[in-house]
């Protein structure tokens, strides 16, 4: 039973492991759902602890209904997840936790309950910041012991709200109780119950929510009850195109060495009937979509799939013939699009490995510089 989990700052892989066997993946952004569940079978559940955000575009609510819809139960709690969780909660996404519960009754209204700063995925994630979620947990749980007086503890939860989601931490709410007047013998004992305790509200939610689906995947998971339709739009239509290239460029990489620029060129030249001829595909399938002549479930497919004839009627086919100026101009427009139709070609022609040792000579112009980046193609900046 397949299980993705977007798990990031909130737990550290290893610990998550311990309590559930799934993929691990790194916090969510858009596209990242779409490209478990688009035109492949679908995995049984997707769990969303962290996301990314800010500079980097956040996972689509609509990628959620999307899942959903393809029967993929789906699952949040802690940070990102918490937040689609409630968002969706009467489409069918389920959430987990104290987080979730706060967002869904509306006690916590604001994303930075949970936004924190962290380190990079080559340093684990660290956090760099505490969310105020964890903030608000903690002087909670200070009161409760004793540590801090109520007077003391809405002044202080106070304080941290207003400070910028970066700029929260224990060691800067210290700061500001000495600065607010605080007894210093009030802000000591709550310095020394949070370095004994230390309370992790997200931390204990992730937790939470590995143990719940691990729970139900031991009972047997059922797929959720679904009562919407998914309203396409040209938006998501749109994701979905990035999503399907980035798919085609990633395959073409690991079966040729290259990506689609420099197997273009080299097809350009040396290949230049193959080229036209997945051009042709590409242009074919697009067009008999358009105008309804395939399937519903070939519909999804057409843009990987090399039509043989059998989809399309042969004398559609011939009217979408295209001559050699119209391919090399329309080429470069259709780039990615082109990188499976090349790859069956290829493999039809008995060329893919040719193709491949040509691409990966030493004195090849157009030898790979690396393979493409993971994810829809993000702006330079913050990953966070």
């Amino acid at each position: 039973m397949t299980v993705h989990v977007f798990l990031g700052p909130s737990l550290p892989v290893e610990q998550a492991r311990a309590v559930l066997d799934a993929q691990y993946h790194p916090p969510v952004s858009c596209g990242d759902v779409t490209e478990l569940v688009l035109d492949r079978e679908p995995p049984k559940a997707i769990v969303l602890v962290d996301g990314l955000f800010e500079q980097v575009p956040t996972v689509w609510h609509k990628e959620i209904l999307f899942a959903l819809e393809r029967g993929v139960r789906v699952f949040g709690a802690a940070s990102m997840g918490a937040l689609r969780a409630a968002e969706l909660a009467a489409f069918g996404m389920e959430g987990v936790g104290g987080i979730y519960e706060r967002f869904a009754s509306g006690e916590y209204q604001d994303d930075d309950e949970v936004t924190i700063v962290h380190a990079p995925a080559e340093d684990g994630y660290v956090p760099l910041s505490e969310a105020m979620a964890n903030l608000r947990a903690g002087l909670a749980a200070a009161l409760a012991a004793g540590a801090v007086t109520a007077a003391t503890h809405d002044l202080l939860v106070d304080a941290a709200k207003r400070r910028f989601y970066p700029d929260r931490s224990w060691g800067r709410l210290y700061a500001d109780a000495k600065a607010l007047g605080v007894a210093e013998e009030e802000t000591a004992a709550l310095r020394a119950y949070v370095r004994e305790h230390r309370p992790d509200a997200k931390r204990a939610d992730a937790l939470a929510v590995l143990r719940h689906v691990a729970g139900l995947i031991d009972a047997g998971l059922e797929p959720p009850v679904v009562d919407f339709a998914l309203e396409p739009t040209y938006y998501w239509e749109k994701l979905l195109t990035v999503v399907r290239q980035q798919r085609a460029e990633r395959e073409l990489h690991e079966r040729l060495g290259a990506g689609p620029a420099e197997v273009y060129r080299h097809l350009a030249e040396h290949r230049p009937a193959v080229l036209r001829a997945a051009l042709c595909d590409v242009l074919a399938g697009q067009e008999s979509a358009r105008l309804g002549l395939l399937l519903p479930e070939e519909r999804t497919v057409h843009h990987r799939t090399v039509l043989d004839g059998t989809a399309v009627p042969e004398a559609l086919r011939d009217g979408l013939a295209v001559r050699e100026a119209t391919a090399e101009a329309l080429t470069g427009r259709l780039r990615a699009s082109l990188a499976g139709p090349v790859l069956a070609r290829l493999e039809r022609d008995g060329l893919a490995g040719p193709v491949a040792a040509a691409l990966a000579a030493p004195d090849s112009p157009d030898t790979a510089a690396g393979a493409p980046a993971r994810g829809v193609p993000l702006p330079a900046g913050r990953r966070e």
